[in-house]
């Protein structure tokens, strides 16, 4: 099974392309959509975001992730197997947050070439090739070497990493890491917290734990983004 996650959206052929290499190249690999609106340009948001996007991957399977504002630059190609996955893109940090939590992680360098790759589309043309490579099984000495590589990133990120359809605003912070002893700041704004949000007033201002175990800021029926003015990369804090 492979899994694909993007900030390509799904207006024009990109999103269409890749599958169609995937298709083409494995035995009919089921390839399921995960996201295609992560944070344009953004890796490190981005990391985050699929990190906490794992507890809807199956295991065993296969990442396909594309966040890759330096494409077409000397930047590396990257395979990794963390725990039971395999994940494929860019060497930018987009998967530093994976590799990081994960009890293990091997790293290995694309060594793949396509003489008629875009310079604009490695996902086309470098990483879908690989990823239907790992899912038909081929012998990784044939596109893969090791790389040393040590797997930082794990902490929290502090921020807004992502601002979905309703305008809430999800943090880069695990809500395992937070108690009821602390308050969730936005700028100057103490931000309550609640279970969900039944538990609070139409139109009121609360954080809680969303489906994706991060803490995110909403308002019941109504939209923070809105009304804080927020976007991508605005500071929270924990105090």
């Amino acid at each position: 099974m492979i899994y694909l996650f993007s900030d390509f959206s799904t207006n024009g052929p990109y999103v269409g392309q890749l599958k169609s290499v995937l298709y083409e190249q494995t035995h009919n690999a089921a390839v399921i959509d995960l996201m295609h609106d992560a944070p344009i340009f953004n890796s490190q948001a981005a990391s985050h975001l699929l990190a906490a996007s794992l507890l809807s991957v199956a295991r065993d399977s296969i990442v396909l992730a594309i966040v890759d504002p330096g494409v077409g630059s000397k930047r590396k190609g990257v395979a990794i197997r963390a725990d039971s996955r395999w994940y494929v893109g860019p060497d930018n940090g987009l998967f530093d947050v994976v590799a990081a939590r994960a009890h293990s992680s091997t790293w290995y360098e694309i060594t793949y070439q396509n003489k008629h790759a875009s310079n604009s589309f490695h996902g086309r043309d470098i990483f879908a090739p690989v990823t239907a490579m790992l899912c038909n099984e081929t012998p990784h000495e044939q596109y893969l070497k090791p790389l040393e590589r040590e797997s930082n990133g794990g902490d929290d990120l502090m921020e807004i990493i992502y601002v979905d359809a309703f305008g809430n605003l999800m943090s880069g912070i695990r809500a395992s890491s937070f108690d009821d002893k602390q308050s969730l700041w936005f700028g100057d704004v103490e931000i309550k917290s609640a279970s969900t949000f039944s538990d609070v007033n139409k139109g009121d201002v609360f954080c809680y734990e969303n489906s994706q175990g991060l803490l995110e800021i909403a308002i019941n029926q109504g939209s923070a983004k809105a009304h804080f003015n927020a976007s991508i990369g605005d500071k929270v804090g924990i105090r």
